[in-house]
């Protein structure tokens, strides 16, 4: 026995303990520093724990057993290990077995697989069942005690698995042996996080199946993505590694792979990466830069830009330089331009020009654009991509100015106008063209006298004019005739026969020749028995009144019948379409006039028809689509009645993106009836800039409109988002978009009444589109400034004063919201009026006062929107006026470039309508302009003031019974007209003590302001003057009690 234990204690000292890189120990007896606490049974003769130095001469604690008798039974069970969740668990058992007669050499491990720590000293039983059996476990060595020596430990690996309960007791059973075990160890394997391809994948633990692979989801790396949306996947396998990646992840834009693949770094300054994906970051393109890291792209130097088809990977170029060296040569009609290209062509290969011509009336004075008779080679002056153009039919004698314009695909994108060169140059005389309108003014027995109007085309100077008088024969044969050349427009032929025909032709002649002799006139002379010479201004202007006004009565009975004819054409065609789309008889119809129709062919206008049955309208010119070809997307808003969704209609193999709104459920009668209104709308607009309806579903719930989706939404988020990024041509081109559509639903006689940027739409390509035609708006006598519509309520900030006090909704009180808009896009989307409440927006707009100019806008701009802004509808502009400023801003941004306005978002409201002085007031309405009482108009219309004499004998107890209550009102009319009394008081003893004439002899007075106390004075600042004071006028304080 003594030799034994020595042998095992040589053993110990040579053990050394062994653990895997990727393991993870459940239980270690080496560990142990105190007993080990297995059970044993028997507790006497059989196992016993015993303590030991291994070979770092540190204690470790052992089982050993030598009872050799037969049929011995002798168990040793660990204490409860808990698994960790593990399913496959490896043991490393040491051991040693001494060879003896009578010793069995085998000893069989087991273990009992537990949730939870339920053994005692009789649970489980001691026999096989229920413990589950490892291996019975053989000594490879054998030793006699003799033989003890350092190679007799025996070591062994067994494996459990796989182990579905929480925990496991392992138990060893000796039979007869005489042995000792040293240690055991329990560990399982698990792969250890890692990250693989910018993914990252946790700690895992290996499968029980010793061909497991655990599929583990990675997880990308931060500023990376998924690539080609798939999921990374890594596989751990029973020995611990990772094995079988699928799927990876990838940086996104503006970050790009660190060396090692396991993060995405920022592209550093001055790179730029433009889409994910795990190639590293790029120089900036030649004349681009990038301030910032993270850059997903390089934003153009100043000067420098990229065209709108141009990928953000292109470099950044210039708008070319003028053309060169422009030379021409010109004739009578026509003229032939060459020219060089320019020194610079912005190194881009789409280089191009635009030519245009003016006709001007002098030297670049009053010059207009030249006719469409004006012939081109080649066709297209306004994109040539060769230096030379001929053009024909010119007026003779007339001055032309020729503009040759360079430009590439980024000149659109400057802010600054593109370089040209301009050319001017008259053309020579021509002979005149044919003289018309000849006049018998008297006719004597020797002489004719007759008048003729100049050549509508004199062509040059007419020099004179040469009149011919050839008698006719009595045989019908014309003689040799009698010239005479004259200046003037008249001539007396004299020295003819009396009695005799004569045939009279004229023609002009400037320096290039005589042109065409007119159509050739029979005139006779009197015969000799005539009382003498008849002057045909008498008799003959009365003929020739009579013969006048008889051709005015026959047009005038034509035109009546043409309009009678007209007008029963549309009456029967009405009837025709009453009778076929059964609609009563109060409804409105769509009726192209057959008589406009074909005077005007393609030109003839169709009107808006406000249906009112939308549901019967909504059949009939509306597209109905199956609802089973409306792919809904996502909901992209929702509103009071509905939601609008992105979506798309399938038809066949093409798809389109459309803008779904849906009624919601349990909607109203009147709910409905709106939804359908907006199609019925909708449905009769065809225009680029009308957001166009695609079809409706009114065949099953919910009912559903489709429209044409637009990219970037509406307009006032859109230019929120945008602020300071758009040039001022993209803003004007916005514009015009809105001012177009807004044109073409005038000239359908159709009133928007809630323009604004919000019900603006805008798409991909920045183009503008008019939306919201759901609403049927009537006016509510609503004190806080609000008009209520069947689809909700409505801001004032952007209606016209007459709607609200008169309910008067004209196409010009679209161009005020217009105005307003225009003010919105100027300002990217800020709020008009900002915080004032509705109240006070009321008051200052009835007072004359106006917004101020955005910060940044042209003032020529602002001075549009002051126009659009005019309290009198009939002085606003009309959409087409309103379309032609803003297209010649976009063609000639020169007329931008005057100060821009520096207003500052709090600075006060202007005030462009109202007179300054007294010497600018003519009318009634201009007065209350000037004291800002422009509210009582109608007050003072009712009672019959109409002018300034009238309102000059007004007294207090007058103004109150106009039914005025405010005292401050009062008080300021009354010191008004104090001062108007004065004033035409000086006028009138300036006049003589005549009456003074109101609209022309005021004069400002000198004394205009008495009792400071009392009353203030207002002087207009410079920037807050109407734009319409003449050149020189002063300024006059005005008092205003």
């Amino acid at each position: 026995m003594y030799l034994f234990y020595l042998l095992l204690l040589w053993s110990l000292n040579l053990l050394a303990s062994q653990v895997h890189a990727d393991t993870h120990v459940l239980y270690n007896t080496k560990t142990a520093t105190s007993d080990l606490l297995w059970t044993l049974n028997p507790d006497q003769d059989g196992w016993e724990e015993l303590s030991g130095l291994d070979v770092d001469k540190s204690t470790i604690r052992y089982h050993q057993v030598c009872n050799t008798e037969e049929h011995g039974n002798n168990w040793a069970r660990s204490p409860f290990i808990d698994a960790k969740s593990a399913k496959r668990i490896y043991i490393d058992i040491e051991f040693s077995v001494m060879k003896c007669p009578k010793c069995r050499e085998t000893f069989t491990l087991f273990y009992y697989p537990s949730s939870s720590n339920v053994a005692s000293s009789t649970f489980p039983p001691w026999r096989e069942n229920p413990y589950i059996k490892i291996d019975t476990v053989a000594a490879g060595e054998r030793f006699e005690s003799a033989d003890a020596g350092p190679n007799g430990i025996n070591k062994k690996t067994l494996v459990i698995g796989p182990l579905k309960r929480r925990g496991l007791y392992i138990a060893a059973q000796d039979q007869g042996a005489c042995m000792s075990i040293m240690s055991v160890k329990l560990y399982y394997n698990f792969c250890p996080e890692t990250t693989h391809n910018l993914a990252y994948f946790p700690k895992t633990v290996a499968g029980g199946e010793v061909a497991s692979l655990v599929s583990v989801d990675g997880k990308c790396v931060s500023n990376a993505v998924y690539k080609n949306n798939e999921v990374p996947k890594y596989r751990c396998n029973s020995n611990g590694d990772w094995t079988v990646p699928t799927g990876a992840c990838q940086c996104r834009a503006g970050y790009e792979p660190s060396s090692d693949s396991t993060a995405c770094q920022a592209c550093p300054v001055g790179y730029y990466k433009s889409a994910a994906g795990n190639h590293p970051c790029s120089p900036c393109p030649n004349s681009s830069l990038s301030n910032a890291p993270r850059s997903t792209f390089c934003v153009c130097k100043h000067g420098y830009f990229r065209a709108p088809s141009d990928s953000l990977d292109q470099p950044c170029f210039q708008p070319p330089s003028k053309p060169q060296n422009v030379t021409y040569v010109v004739d009578k009609c026509s003229v032939s331009l060459r020219w060089s290209e320019p020194a610079s062509s912005g190194k881009r290969d789409d280089l191009y020009y635009s030519v245009t011509c003016q006709q001007c009336k002098s030297q670049k004075r009053d010059c207009v654009p030249c006719p469409d008779t004006v012939d081109y080679t080649p066709a297209r002056p306004k994109h040539l991509t060769q230096t030379s153009l001929a053009i024909a039919d010119l007026d003779p004698f007339s001055y032309y100015v020729i503009t040759v314009t360079s430009l590439n695909g980024v000149t659109s994108e400057s802010s600054t106008a593109p370089a040209y060169q301009s050319i001017e140059f008259a053309t020579s005389e021509a002979v005149p063209s044919v003289v018309n309108n000849l006049v018998l003014v008297a006719s004597g027995k020797t002489s004719l006298t007759i008048q003729w109007a100049p050549p509508t085309k004199p062509n040059g100077l007419i020099l004179d004019y040469e009149v011919q008088a050839a008698p006719v024969e009595k045989s019908g044969e014309i003689s040799a005739p009698i010239k005479k050349q004259i200046a003037s427009h008249n001539v007396t032929i004299e020295g003819l026969a009396s009695g005799e025909t004569y045939v009279v032709k004229i023609r002009a002649r400037t320096s290039a020749g005589f042109g065409q002799f007119s159509q050739p006139l029979s005139y006779t002379t009197l015969e000799e028995a005539g009382t003498g010479e008849t002057i045909v201004s008498e008799g003959s202007s009365t003929i020739l009144i009579i013969i006048i006004v008889a051709a005015v009565a026959l047009i005038a009975i034509a035109a009546v019948l043409c309009i009678m004819r007209r007008r029963k054409l549309r009456l029967l065609k009405e009837a025709d379409i009453r009778a076929r789309s059964k609609l009563p008889d109060n409804e409105q119809l769509i009726v192209r006039d057959e008589f406009s129709s074909s005077m005007g062919g393609r030109n003839a206008r169709k009107t808006y028809v406000d249906y009112r049955d939308p549901h019967k309208g909504v059949k009939e010119i509306a597209r109905e689509i199956e609802v089973s070809k409306i792919k809904i997307d996502r909901v992209i808003g929702r509103g009071e009645f509905g939601e609008v969704c992105k979506g798309k209609l399938v038809e066949g193999r093409t798809s389109v993106p459309v803008a779904v709104k849906r009624l919601k459920h349990g909607a109203s009668l009147i709910d409905q009836t709106n939804f359908l209104r907006e199609a019925c709308t909708m449905a009769q607009f065809e225009d680029s800039n009308i957001v166009q309806l695609q079809g409706v579903v009114t065949k099953s719930v919910p009912a559903m409109i489709l429209t044409e989706f637009m990219d970037n939404g509406s307009l006032d988020k859109f230019l929120q988002r945008m602020r300071g990024e758009l040039s001022m041509v993209q803003l004007l081109q916005m514009l015009k978009g809105i001012a177009s559509g807004m044109r073409y639903l005038s000239s359908m006689k159709y009133v928007h009444r809630d323009l604004a940027a919000r019900n603006i739409l805008v798409n991909s390509d920045l183009g503008c589109k008019v939306s919201d035609f759901g609403l049927s708006r009537t006016l509510e006598n609503d004190p806080h400034a609000t008009y209520t519509t069947q689809g909700g309520k409505i801001a004032l900030r952007w209606t016209a004063p007459e709607c609200i006090r008169y309910r008067q909704f004209t196409s010009l009180s679209d161009v005020w919201s217009f105005g307003i808009v225009m003010w919105e896009v100027m300002s990217y989307g800020e709020k008009p009026y900002w915080d004032m409440s509705n109240d006070d927006v009321t008051e200052v707009i009835e007072d004359g006062y106006r917004l101020p100019a955005p910060s940044g806008c042209p003032q020529a701009l602002h001075n549009l929107m002051l126009q659009c802004w005019s309290y009198e509808p009939r002085r606003r502009p009309s959409f087409n006026e309103i379309l032609a400023q803003l297209d010649d801003f976009i063609r000639q941004p020169s007329l931008l470039n005057d100060d821009m306005s520096a207003t500052d978002q709090s600075a006060p409201l202007l005030n462009p309508d109202s007179p300054t002085s007294l010497q600018e007031v003519t009318t009634l309405e201009e007065w209350l302009d000037m004291v800002k009482l422009g509210r009582y108009r109608q007050s003072f219309y009712a009672h019959g003031i109409v002018d300034l004499e009238t309102l000059a004998h007004l007294s207090s107890s007058d103004l109150e019974r106009f039914g005025i209550s405010s005292s401050t009102h009062l008080n300021r009319l009354q010191g008004g007209l104090d001062t108007l009394r004065r004033h035409l008081s000086t006028g009138s003893a300036a006049e003589g003590g005549m009456a003074p004439h109101l609209s022309n002899t005021m004069r400002p007075s000198s004394d205009v302001t008495t009792n400071p106390s009392a009353r203030q004075s207002f002087t207009l600042p410079p920037q807050r003057q109407s734009p319409q004071r003449e050149p020189g006028s002063r300024d006059v304080s005005v008092a205003i009690v």
